[in-house]
């Protein structure tokens, strides 16, 4: 490694700032546990720009470049509630370190874009996140034809959920979309988190309701999993939608 890539190894410090922060909690109410996460971030935040005027316009640095600001605008997805999950958010975090360079497999991912410009601006753990995005987007078009299929019409029910049985035990990884309350009968498209399952489907059950729409907890994991898939193979699908 020549004298300039191993100045690259400076990328570590913001990185490393930003795992101590995401990784480390800072325990106590005192002015140093308060300021310490502010003071992280802005090293990374000084460290990013630093050497961004110095390399940012070398073709080998810039991938390299992109893992803290991927770092940091994953963290503030999550601190703007965009991302829900802190494992989520995380994981996405790892994939930025793990993935600095799109990996090339054969010839894949099969969808290159047309200007280089779009892979620096969409590095790959990026296109991991907008792919699992563009997924759940296509999660309404399987509950639709679930429901079709089983004669369940109701909108918007049928676009977030299916129907289950009333008299099952709780089943499991399940939001309900009715609930009984003051003995009436509501429907909620939005999850409540802290519901009693059980209960709830008891009341249901007496107030005359044989099945009920739910709607599945399918942890974004599980769709970020598939966008690392699908990233890998086909590629960023915005490249394709849009034409980049």
């Amino acid at each position: 490694m020549d004298d300039e890539r191993a100045e690259f190894a400076l990328i570590l410090v913001p990185i490393i700032a930003i795992l101590s922060d995401v990784y480390l909690d800072t325990e106590g109410e005192s002015a140093l546990a308060r300021i310490a996460p502010v003071v992280k971030y802005a090293i990374a935040l000084i460290f990013v720009v630093a050497l961004g005027v110095l390399w940012a316009d070398d073709s080998y640095f810039q991938p390299l470049l992109a893992v803290p600001v991927m770092m940091m605008v994953f963290v503030a997805l999550y601190v703007l509630d965009i991302i829900k999950g802190g494992a989520d958010a995380k994981a996405l975090i790892a994939l930025s370190i793990v993935f600095p360079f799109v990996p090339a497999i054969g010839g894949l991912p099969l969808i290159v874009p047309l200007d280089p410009i779009a892979s620096v601006l969409f590095p790959f753990a990026f296109s991991v996140l907008i792919d699992a995005a563009i997924l759940v987007m296509f999660l309404p078009l399987g509950f639709l034809a679930r429901n079709l299929a089983s004669r369940d019409i109701k909108f918007p029910q049928m676009l977030l959920g299916y129907m289950v049985d009333s008299g099952t035990d709780a089943p499991g990884f399940i939001w309900l979309m009715e609930h009984v309350e003051d003995g009436k009968h509501r429907i909620y498209t939005r999850p409540r988190v802290d519901e009693d399952t059980s209960k709830e489907l008891l009341k249901l059950r007496e107030h005359g309701r044989s099945k009920v729409w739910v709607t599945p907890k399918i942890p974004f994991i599980v769709p970020i999993f598939a966008g690392l898939v699908l990233a890998t193979v086909a590629g960023n699908l915005l490249f394709l939608l849009f034409g980049f």
